[in-house]
């Protein structure tokens, strides 16, 4: 079976996006936990806001490409997720502010997905680790997988070594797509991190 990055689609103009956080979220000291892999619910605003960001297109999306590395997504891919995905996502209830300055009113949620799975192969990705925290990779260069560490009911997941990168599996990548699900990329593994150019061998 295949496993792709989810990364966010950035080859169509009209799609809109987000760049920034919330107002809340640009200010709580908790937000990096939103890409942890951890639960937040309990603090999480019901009432949380994003802007669209006015330079970008301003059709809405299934999933809406962003650079807070979150899964910001319709209530017809949640529903996907939750029927086909198995694995144990929070939904959290997120409000769309268009670029005329007016909420959206289809719903959209934060699609926070829970625990981590260690499965990057060393040998065969190329990355570079963040100073900060020197378990967490800053910029994969190239990214392989050790199929075999990964269990087998997982379809969709986050990646140990860089928990703000979403993996899905081939198959629950076509549920997503056969449901006319838009905004994302299922990322061929060898195109992953070509943007950063490569490493010398």
């Amino acid at each position: 079976m295949k496993y792709y990055p989810w990364v966010a689609d950035d080859e169509d103009d009209s799609f809109a996006w987000i760049t920034k956080d919330s107002d809340f979220l640009m200010h709580c000291m908790d937000s990096y936990l939103l890409n942890e892999g951890v639960s937040v619910k309990s603090w999480f605003p019901t009432d949380t806001v994003f802007h669209l960001d006015d330079d970008r297109g301003i059709r809405l999306t299934d999933s809406i490409p962003n650079t807070l590395h979150l899964l910001i997504i319709s209530e017809k891919l949640k529903r996907v997720l939750e029927e086909k995905s198995g694995a144990n996502i929070e939904f959290l209830p997120v409000h769309i502010r268009n670029h005329k300055g007016r909420l959206v009113q289809e719903p959209y949620f934060i699609a926070n997905i829970l625990g981590t799975v260690e499965c990057v192969d060393p040998e065969r990705s190329k990355f570079r680790n963040s100073e900060i925290r020197p378990d967490q990779v800053f910029h994969f260069y190239r990214l392989a997988l050790e199929e075999s560490k990964i269990p087998l009911d997982a379809k969709l997941f986050r990646l140990k070594e860089q928990t703000d990168l979403s993996i899905i599996r081939e198959d629950l990548g076509k549920d997503i797509l056969r449901a006319g699900c838009d905004g994302m990329i299922f990322q061929e593994m060898d195109d992953y991190g070509r943007e950063w150019g490569r490493l010398r061998e």
